[in-house]
């Protein structure tokens, strides 16, 4: 190529520069870019979004799903028909209490329950359930349901609460404590059968379906209540148990 055929092919590609530029260099092309960069940002944007929605959504649903089955399984269990009950079969309130009668604030909040109970018992149905956690826990519970055959639950249950401090023991000497205790306090007991019924420990299955029971509810302490399937944990004095049993009574 000679050198005045170069100079022309220079001034040509000078002229031609703008069009021989790659298209992304173009404004038009820059244009593009920046609304394609737009575009992108804006469906990963939605995607996160709807991604967090759905997440969001399948945990409601499970959390409702969750709670729907507790509540269906509440409702079942107040009518669980070995457990013993003050008030009516025909409640405007139903007081499901997990108790232990080894535990001090169990024992702090009978108080509370003698006094709905008196107040309010055509009214409502408070029910026993036993949450035995510590090592004597079960045998005393086996207690108060072998004075139940005698149709003596409840003052075996205001007994063990009474004299919780001296049973304190486990075993054999724990059972003579309670014959003994019963003796003295002419809780009007056949003795000899509740003794056999204590050496027996005759209500284990039972009390087992009330832990198990309680464990599905997810019950994390005792004292624990289902107040018409309302849950709270722990001691609740005599007014404030008054005043929420009041507030549901219609």
């Amino acid at each position: 190529m000679s050198l005045e055929e170069r100079l022309k092919y220079a001034e040509m590609k000078a002229r031609h520069s703008n069009k021989l530029r790659s298209w992304y260099r173009k404004p038009w092309g820059i244009f593009i870019l920046i609304i394609s960069a737009i575009v992108l940002l804006i469906i990963i944007i939605s995607a996160l979004y709807v991604n967090n929605k759905i997440k969001s959504i399948q945990q409601e649903q499970a959390q409702e799903y969750l709670t729907e089955q507790r509540d269906s399984y509440l409702r079942a269990i107040p009518g669980y028909s070995d457990n013993y009950y003050l008030g009516t079969n025909n409640p405007q309130v139903t007081i499901v209490e997990f108790s232990d009668f080894a535990c001090p604030f169990c024992q702090a909040s009978i108080l509370g329950v003698k006094k709905v109970g008196e107040q309010y018992g055509d009214k409502v149905k408070i029910i026993f359930r036993d949450y035995p956690l510590h090592d004597n826990s079960i045998d005393l519970a086996v207690a108060a349901r072998c004075a139940g055959e005698q149709n003596k639950f409840w003052e075996m249950h205001d007994a063990l609460f009474a004299n919780q401090d001296r049973l304190t023991i486990t075993g054999e000497e724990l059972n003579s404590q309670i014959v003994s205790m019963a003796q003295s306090l002419n809780l009007g007991l056949d003795l000899d059968k509740l003794n056999t019924c204590l050496t027996e420990k005759r209500y284990l299955e039972q009390i087992r379906l009330d832990f198990e029971d309680g464990e599905k509810l997810g019950i994390q302490g005792t004292p624990t209540w289902f107040i018409n399937n309302y849950s709270l944990t722990g001691y609740i004095s005599e007014e404030k148990l008054v005043e929420l049993v009041s507030g549901l009574i219609y």
